[in-house]
């Protein structure tokens, strides 16, 4: 069976979508009905995992650089890496503003929400529209540029087991704009399979298969056996 090819870049593209899911599909929701038990532990898991994917586009000292500077570097300043770390410390400080409604009740929850959403959502899309087409004019291979760059930086961050956790479940769950949770799944895990040496691959494959409900997990090997085998070979030659 031929396996569908997935690119690199596919790690961060399909990480807005888990983001997405997490603003409208799960948080949006809890906020809207005032439920500050159940929205508190949604919230901490997703500022947990943005942190992380905020990390692999600004860089983290002593490990990558993070996509926007990886596209300035490729692409003479076309990014400018210090407007979108202007952005993100925007959206943190937005953050921390829903964090402290939590003790004011569902009112104040409801307004500090909704004025984040905003800024975290306007924000995906302008790094969508800046980056994506430069991303796309990247040199092959990009699997090498985008573990050096972004995956390095996220790992040294810390949490990046988490990362991938909650990005498999999130998917696995909503799948995305464009796919079926089968679908959003195996583009992303093939994609972080392809960012990842063999020994790192082994770590988190299990925390992608443990995240997946067993039917979808099933739908993604179906697609691309390969992923369990690099896994276990990974494993053996540890």
């Amino acid at each position: 069976m031929t396996e569908p090819e997935v690119s690199a870049p596919a790690v961060m593209r399909n990480y807005h979508e888990v983001l997405r899911n997490d603003l409208c599909q799960v948080l949006a929701p809890l906020a809207e009905a005032g439920d500050l038990a159940g929205f508190a532990p949604a919230w901490q898991a997703y500022t947990a995992v943005i942190a992380v994917h905020a990390a692999m586009e600004d860089g983290v000292e002593g490990a990558g650089g993070g996509s926007s500077a990886m596209l300035d570097h490729f692409f003479d300043g076309a990014v400018g890496a210090a407007m979108f770390k202007d952005e993100h410390a925007q959206e943190h400080a937005a953050q921390q503003a829903v964090t402290q409604s939590l003790a004011d009740g569902a009112a104040a929850l409801r307004s500090a929400f909704a004025a984040y959403r905003v800024i975290a959502e306007a924000h995906l899309q302008h790094e969508e529209d800046i980056m994506m087409p430069l991303v796309a004019r990247l040199p092959a291979p990009k699997a090498p540029l985008f573990a050096r760059w972004c995956v390095s930086a996220g790992i040294a961050h810390g949490g990046f087991d988490h990362f991938v956790a909650h990005g498999v479940q999130s998917l696995a769950s909503f799948g995305s704009g464009k796919n079926t949770p089968v679908g959003a799944t195996r583009v992303f895990v093939q994609a972080l399979k392809a960012v990842c040496t063999p020994a790192q691959w082994a770590q988190y494959l299990p925390l992608a298969r443990r995240a997946a409900p067993p039917e979808v997990w099933a739908g993604v090997l179906a697609e691309v056996p390969s992923l369990e085998a690099t896994a276990a070979i990974a494993a053996m030659t540890d």
